[in-house]
């Protein structure tokens, strides 16, 4: 059992963000853009491999795109700075996020999942994204919402939603027979709603839209 515990806590270790802490905390009232910039996005996960099995977003990589490595730091596990927002019982969780940013162009690179049971089960998944944005200075930009489903992989083309040892952390909740399915919308008006709902300093700000590209399966990036 140590060891496996041992094997899980270097997978993480592996597997870590580099996007931390919130920009903005629950009725929070004033927003300060004099030295930063805000991005803010939605992001709804929903396990369809295993509906009994909902999974929680853990970490967000967002480098700026002249790094060529995302920076791997080691955030606290299995806790995560983002709080489920909504939820629906066998179906999905959501989240309102938002970033702190300097100026310039970014990559949001992927995304860790966890599916935990504590002292038994401990499973990580990770999504590529790839996607680019362009922050602008002193500035509260969304980025859109990212509708992302886990389901069971039809083809050993399709990238693997996660590793498959340790092989029952990485099966009970499919990341290791499942892949991900990403799209992203823009439910702006809606979304805004929720944030100014938990943020009301967004409403003294002007929010420009900046929404994200079609996202890309990784198999297909390359192909001509």
């Amino acid at each position: 059992m140590k060891h496996r515990f041992l094997v899980i806590f270097c997978l993480v270790f592996l597997m870590s963000g580099c996007a931390g802490k919130m920009a903005l905390t629950k009725g929070q009232s004033d927003i300060d853009l004099s030295n930063k910039s805000i991005a803010l996005l939605t992001l709804k996960i929903s396990n369809q491999h295993k509906p009994k099995r909902q999974v929680n977003l853990h970490s967000v990589l967002i480098c700026p795109q002249s790094e060529i490595n995302c920076k791997r730091d080691l955030p606290a596990y299995p806790g995560s700075p983002y709080k489920i927002y909504k939820k629906e019982k066998n179906s999905f969780n959501e989240y309102l996020l938002s970033f702190a940013l300097e100026s310039g162009a970014y990559n949001i690179d992927g995304f860790y999942i966890t599916y935990n049971i504590p002292m038994l089960v401990a499973g990580v998944g990770y999504g590529e994204l790839k996607l680019e944005t362009e922050i602008k200075p002193n500035s509260v930009s969304y980025l859109g919402h990212l509708n992302i489903t886990l389901r069971e992989k039809t083809g050993d083309t399709e990238i693997s939603a996660g590793n498959a040892i340790p092989h029952m952390d990485q099966s009970i909740a499919g990341f290791a027979s499942g892949t991900f399915d990403i799209v992203v919308e823009d439910h702006f008006d809606e979304d805004m709603k929720s944030f100014i709902s938990e943020y009301p300093g967004l409403q003294q700000v002007k929010v420009e839209k900046s929404i994200l590209p079609e996202w890309i399966r990784p198999e297909n990036r390359n192909k001509p």
